[in-house]
């Protein structure tokens, strides 16, 4: 891809024309969650000076003589007190396992080109994974960078993807400036979601700006981001608050998108992930979201099915241990088949070995018992055989936190020592962590090869921390 072009045209078109880009184009999935069909959506937003925008695409490089497409653009006024903006689309309809370049002009002036490759069909998989990064730090610019070397297919962000409250103006501040940068720099950001994909997640965080009359930019996860829209409505989801003015100008500049995105699912390759909203809210054991998972595992037949939400059910760390209701979802995702669980919310990496574990119920039998602090207690199968190396078929589900993607890091002390892991008694807790590191911070890369998946924990200076083969 031609990076350098694309840092030249986006320099000019911030300093020449009379509308200023707030954020440049960037890539974002769109509506496209099986392998029957792809596309990707251009995003980008600027002042509200009117302008002209054509965006073009093709196949190979623009200046080839393959065919060339125009994407239609669509636009909705952010009409936020005291800042207003526009956002615009465009999408583009792709084919599999192709190389593509687009370009964005404004008023026949090129802002933006550049290339990407879109979804493959093939076994083959790479992606990065981590959380709990927006907050505008130097470790946050590191990892980005990091993550930029390793060249993945997407990105994958378990939540809390700006800080404190998910703002629009904490996105422009926090998020866009480390990932969609002009040029690449472990001190500033990249130039990454302007070919890569992000896959993005509620956290807490994203959701404290429900009440519009108190935070007026509230909830830009639902502005920013293009989503899969193919899970089914859940019982509880994520409700907007505030003066009716802005509720309805909240709902008309994400029609379709709020509350739908909080939970979606798609393919790549040979793997399918199930994104869930796990905020307090929600009921983890909803049965509408888990027949639609049931039915979706059946369907794809997918060598690899994940499960991406934000606050995990099994977690050695003293920060946020007490929130657990994500438990109750394990002997679901046990009878699917899901192959491992990938969380944040905890600022710090953490692996379990393969494990089972059957909730506590009333005596009735009927209903699970969640505690008065939140805790879930059961029993617990470990798999102590399955080592990654030698054996690397686990009897179980191997359940991830990797939250330390730029945020401030949790319980340093607790850095590869296991004698203080030990959180609460055995209907509680037992020894089901095997990796815990908190002193430094890091992200995931996952790779797929046929029926081998490969994990990596990788520190904000590329160094190996971790990593096991699962195969099948």
């Amino acid at each position: 891809m031609n990076r350098a072009i694309f840092i030249l045209v986006l320099a000019i078109s911030l300093s020449a024309g009379a509308q200023q880009i707030l954020v440049g184009p960037y890539l974002q999935p769109g509506n496209s969650p099986s392998l029957t069909r792809e596309h990707k959506v251009l995003i980008w937003q600027t002042d509200t000076i009117p302008g002209l925008f054509t965006v073009e695409y093709a196949v190979g490089p623009m200046d080839s003589i393959a065919r060339i497409f125009t994407a239609k653009v669509t636009s909705v006024e952010l009409d936020l007190p005291g800042a207003p903006s526009i956002l615009y689309r465009a999408i583009m309809n792709l084919d599999f396992d192709t190389e593509y370049s687009y370009r964005v002009r404004l008023n026949e002036k090129a802002i933006a080109i550049n290339s990407f490759q879109s979804r493959t069909r093939k076994p083959a998989t790479r992606f990065a994974v981590f959380g709990d990064c927006g907050v505008g730090s130097k470790e946050q610019a590191s990892i980005a960078y990091q993550v930029y070397l390793q060249k993945p297919q997407f990105v994958m962000i378990t939540g809390d993807n700006v800080y404190s409250s998910g703002l629009e103006r904490e996105y422009r501040a926090r998020f866009f400036p480390y990932y969609s940068a002009m040029q690449a720099s472990p001190t500033n950001g990249v130039p990454l979601m302007q070919s890569v994909p992000f896959y993005m997640m509620l956290g807490n965080h994203d959701v404290r700006s429900t009440d519009l009359k108190q935070f007026s930019d509230g909830l830009a996860f639902f502005y920013f981001t293009d989503l899969p829209l193919n899970a089914p409505k859940p019982e509880k989801e994520v409700k907007v608050t505030g003066p009716r003015t802005l509720v309805k100008a909240f709902e008309k500049a994400t029609e379709g998108r709020f509350p739908k995105t909080a939970n979606y699912s798609f393919q790549y390759g040979n793997v399918q992930i199930f994104c869930l909203d796990a905020n307090s809210y929600v009921n983890p054991i909803d049965y509408t979201l888990v027949d639609w998972m049931r039915e979706e595992v059946a369907r794809n037949k997918a060598d690899w099915n994940l499960v991406v939400f934000h606050h995990p059910g099994f977690n050695s760390s003293k920060a946020h241990y007490d929130y657990q209701q994500m438990r109750l979802l394990a002997p679901k995702l046990e009878g699917m088949g899901i192959d491992m669980v990938l969380s944040g919310h905890v600022h710090n990496y953490q692996r379990t070995v393969p494990l089972k574990f059957d909730p506590r119920r009333d005596v009735s039998g009927e209903h699970y018992i969640v505690s008065y602090n939140g805790r879930v207690d059961g029993e617990f199968m470990l798999d102590n055989k399955f080592d990654g190396v030698t054996n690397t078929k686990p009897d179980g589900i191997i359940y991830i936190v990797t939250g330390a993607g730029g945020a401030g890091l949790y319980d340093a002390p607790l850095s590869g020592n296991p004698d203080l892991w030990k959180q609460a008694s055995k209907e509680n807790w037992v020894p089901f962590t095997v990796k815990l590191i908190s002193d430094i911070h890091s992200f995931t890369m996952i790779e797929t090869d046929g029926k081998k998946l490969t994990l990596k924990q990788l520190d904000l200076e590329g160094e190996l921390l971790d990593q096991i083969v699962v195969t099948k």
